[in-house]
Order: structure tokens, then sequence, then C-alpha cells
């Protein structure tokens, strides 16, 4: 039951635009903010600025540029109390001077009751679905990248879907020998068709960022040196759309926040990080680490959700080639 209630508070927020008496509205298409792999969600999503392979295709496609290399990208997340699953899967094919990318990415909350009559037993469940077939293509200006994605976008909720196309834009470049790379991006702008008699809202999103490799440092264990490296990750958005998010709600956030983060590199082995949102946020922490064996990358992050709505875990793999 308590878990029935928290998946229907979480399609009220995410699913149906709401006015409210301010004017503004709720936007639906909130899986396009999140992650989309476990190494972004362990550092809150900071990552206007960051190499995360496929993934800047839905964050920052200007980034597949300054890539060092090509790479496959899958992941998963489950947040069990509002039974949602995310799933994201893509390519960042690296050349010379410019880079190509595509990607998918859904999201499924399921197991969600129905009733024609106010009765006890519901007659039946749904799921609501969502997902984005992406293509990147980023270039190397001078001492810029550019970067442009391409989005088709589909929702399903019960017997209702809509289609939908939308624009992610970038812009990157690295400084000081590539010890600060910074990063503009302007996401989600693009609309949908109508989904019953109203048209669900992009959560259209201004972001800037930088990653800073800050300290390196080596430190001696069993007379081995052992190579440290911390970063700073941190980005500030500005959600571009009109709404009023309720108090204590996990809707889009009305006023731009910040989203920060730390890692710690060992040996170009293991990853350690850690991230931290500002603002109206139900998810204000979170946790990741990452392992490199040769060409894979493993990552891990938690999320803690506050006012019971629980913990979403996510685990990612990246091939590098």
């Amino acid at each position: 039951m308590t878990k029935r209630i928290l998946t229907a508070a979480l399609l009220l927020l995410i699913t149906t635009p709401v006015l409210h008496a301010g004017g503004g509205q709720t936007t639906g298409m909130q899986f396009l903010l999140t992650g989309p792999s476990a190494h972004n969600m362990g550092i809150s999503e900071g990552n206007t600025a960051s190499l995360s392979g496929a993934s800047s295709i839905f964050l920052n496609p200007s980034m597949l540029a300054l890539e060092k290399q090509s790479s496959a990208t899958i992941s998963y997340m489950i947040w069990p109390a509002t039974d949602t699953q995310n799933s994201f899967a893509g390519l960042a094919y690296r050349r010379d001077n410019d880079a190509f990318g595509v990607a998918f990415m859904s999201s499924l909350i399921d197991d969600v009751a129905f009733r024609q009559n106010p009765t006890q037993n519901p007659d039946g469940t749904f799921s609501v679905r969502y997902f984005s077939v992406a293509t990147s293509y980023a270039r190397n200006i001078g001492p810029l990248s550019l970067g442009l994605t391409g989005m088709y976008l589909h929702e399903q909720y019960f017997q209702q879907d809509a289609g939908g196309y939308g624009l992610n834009a970038g812009v990157g470049m690295n400084i000081f020998d590539e010890r600060v790379r910074l990063g503009a991006s302007l996401r989600n702008l693009g609309s949908m068709d109508e989904l019953s008699e109203t048209a669900t809202e992009l959560p259209t999103m201004l972001s800037f960022g930088a990653d800073i490799r800050f300290l390196q440092f080596s430190t001696t264990a069993a007379d081995d040196e052992i190579p440290l490296l911390v970063s700073f990750i941190g980005d500030f958005n500005l959600p571009l759309n009109e709404f009023e998010p309720e108090d204590g709600s996990i809707s889009p956030q009305k006023d731009g926040y910040f989203n920060l983060g730390m890692e710690l590199r060992v040996s170009d082995l293991i990853d350690l990080r850690g991230g931290y949102r500002t603002g109206e946020t139900e998810r204000r922490f979170s946790l990741g680490a990452g392992l490199l064996i040769s060409e894979f990358y493993f990552n891990y992050a938690f999320m803690p959700y506050e006012t019971g709505f629980g913990t979403a875990h996510a685990i990612s793999l990246q091939y590098n080639f």
C-alpha cells in the first residue's frame, strides 16, 4: 500500500501538467534530467563540463569531441519505493576533430493501480513509459568544442500516448593544460504532442559547469607509489520553465540551483565520489564508486531520498575503445 501511494504521488508530479494559482505548471518528462549513467548520478549529475562518454548526448553534447577515445555505455537505475526503472544505452564515436553519438534512454513506472469506481481493490494495474532516441554531433573549432543533439521523445500513460522532439546544444573548452574544463548547455528545448487534452512540457534547462583537477599527489604503501587525483565538479542550473513546485515535492525546482561533486581517483584504478544538490529537492546527497579494469569502467551510485521516498541505486558499464 505504501509503495502504491508513493507511486501515485510520483505520477502526479511527473506526468500531469497541473496548473497552480501562480499561473505556472509542473513539467513532465523529468527522466531527461536524470543521470543518465551511474557515474553521473554519483556526483548529483553535475556533468555539464565532465567527460562521461555517451552520457554527454543528454548532458552536454560538446563534451563528445573532447573525449580521448570512443566508448559504449549501458546503465540501469532502480527506485524500489516508486517501482521506477531507468535504462540507458549509448555509443560515442570519437574521430580526430569531431565525434558522433547515438543513445537510447527510457523510464518505466510499473504496477500503477487504476479504478473505475471508488473501491478498496483496484480494477487492475498499468505502466507509465517514457523513452528518447537521440543522436549527436560535436566538433572542435579552435579552442572550443560545439555540440548538438536531436531527440525523438515518446510517452505512454494508460491507454494514451504522445510523441515529440527535443534539442540539446552545448559548448565546452579545456584550459590550463586540461586541468580545468568549462562547459555550458541548453537542454530539452522542444515540444510534445497532446496527451489526452494537454501537451507535456519539456524540462528546459540552462546549465554552466566546471570540472577542475585541483590536487594531484602520491602516497606510499608497502614501498609502492600510489597516485591520487582529486577533482571538483560543479554545475549551476537554471530551469527555464515557469511552474510552481509544491512544498516537499520531488518535482523539478523553480529557481536556479547547484550540483556539486568531489571525486578521488586512486592509482587510475578506483574512483570514490560524492555529490550535493542545493535548492528545494528531496534528493540532497549522492554517493558513488567506480572501478577501471583495462578498457572497462564499472560504476555504482547510491541516491537516498527524503520524506519516505526511499533510496535509488544505479549501476553502469562503460567500454572504451
